[in-house]
């Protein structure tokens, strides 16, 4: 009777960590997806608006490339610019999309060069100083178009409200406190808290 006691509790352990590891998830689940960490998405999140008047509204979030943290650099989260970031929405559960909105992503070098030894460098980082209020010392901006494609209708871009241009500039991620100050470690700096993935 000792005998099987200890067998139904050795059984019990064994399939309470068979069930354990069987649950784990991870996002690599995609072996190729390895060699392109830039499109590895990670994150979806959606959720109707809790602005008071906005309850009709939608917010959508995608994150991409994970495991990227302030003191992984001096190269920082760039999306890629061939590829297409695209949220499919099915408002019909017949598993095709009726709508796309479709994120393309543009990164422009200023090719800020400082002065070093007498010869003039260009930097190939991302900033060359602090960030906030001085967006001059920013030397990689990272801009996107968005894409509206509905089943049966003509695309459309998205357009910005605040000037009307159909081109919007991503927020600089938060690559640490020495380029976004003690708001960098996420207090009270607006730009260091907007991470968009």
């Amino acid at each position: 009777m000792k005998l099987v006691k200890m067998l139904t509790a050795l059984v019990a352990a064994i399939l309470a960590f068979t069930a354990v590891r069987a649950s784990a998830s991870s996002h690599r689940e995609a072996p190729f997806i390895t060699e392109m960490p830039k499109v590895d998405g990670t994150d979806f999140y959606m959720f109707r608006s809790y602005e008071a008047g906005r309850s009709d509204f939608v917010t959508m979030v995608a994150n991409y490339y994970p495991l990227q943290d302030p003191f992984g650099g001096p190269n920082y989260f760039m999306l890629d610019p061939d590829a297409h970031y695209d949220i499919k929405i099915d408002n019909d559960g017949d598993a095709l999309p009726e709508i796309v909105f479709r994120f393309q992503f543009t990164n422009s070098q200023k090719n800020i060069s400082l002065p070093i030894n007498g010869t003039s460098v260009a930097v190939p980082l991302i900033n060359v100083g602090p960030i906030p209020g001085m967006p001059g010392n920013l030397n990689v901006v990272e801009t996107y178009t968005v894409q509206v494609i509905r089943q049966a209708h003509s695309s459309e871009f998205v357009t910005n409200v605040s000037g009307g241009s159909r081109v919007f500039t991503k927020p600089t991620d938060n690559v640490g406190c020495k380029s976004f100050g003690d708001a960098g470690m996420g207090t009270t700096n607006p730009e260091a808290k907007k991470i968009s993935r």
